[in-house]
């Protein structure tokens, strides 16, 4: 069936490029939906990288007292000593998964000092928050999660809710490589502005 030129021109008004190639062209329920993805997938990281950087907890429920109402909302409470940095770097935020792995690339964190592993930790999670939130450095993102990701699976390989699938960092290393490949941080990101200021290799 040969599309008119009408219905062809309907056709793009309904869909947003996403790369300055032209070649990515998607629905714009899809561009937002890709924006959405990526910007909560950034403040997953972006919050896991404060909670642990300064000993943050957050619980959604207040109250828990036998005979007491429990109350809903947004409790924090703060443990200097619980944060990577507001302890002086004397608490290792991952030194109790370290000490878990038993996959066959457990080899990778465990050979590592503990120093290392949690500056690569922090590094990557601290980077992964802004650049997705923020819709920046997409490749390295998209390229470096996915093997954070790959990594973290298969450290404790096999996985202990399912056979073969990580539900979170299996799901996270893919959403990672699909959000790079749509050039997602062009989407209510900062994404073009970057990529125009800076190399290739920083995009």
């Amino acid at each position: 069936m040969a599309v008119t030129p009408a219905a062809h021109s309907s056709h793009a008004s309904r869909s947003i490029t996403l790369d300055s190639e032209d070649r990515v062209r998607v629905p714009r329920s899809a561009a937002y939906s890709a924006a959405l993805l990526r910007i909560s997938l950034g403040l997953v990281y972006l919050w896991a990288f404060l909670s642990q950087a300064f000993g943050i907890s957050y619980s959604n429920t207040a109250g828990d007292i036998p005979g007491q109402k429990t109350s809903y909302g947004w409790h924090f409470s703060i443990n200097a000593d619980n944060g990577w940095v507001s302890s002086g770097f004397a608490h290792s935020p991952t030194a109790g998964y370290v000490d878990k792995t038993h996959g066959p690339l457990a080899f990778i964190p465990q050979d590592l000092s503990t120093g290392l592993d949690d500056l690569f930790w922090m590094a990557a999670i601290g980077g992964l928050g802004i650049a997705l939130t923020l819709g920046i450095l997409m490749n390295i993102a998209g390229i470096g999660g996915f093997l954070l990701n790959v990594i973290l699976w298969f450290a404790t390989f096999p996985p202990s809710s399912n056979p073969i699938v990580d539900g979170t960092h299996t799901i996270y290393a893919l959403v990672l490589l699909l959000l790079m490949f749509l050039h997602a941080g062009n989407k209510w990101g900062f994404g073009r502005w970057w990529s125009s200021l800076t190399p290739r290799f920083l995009h």
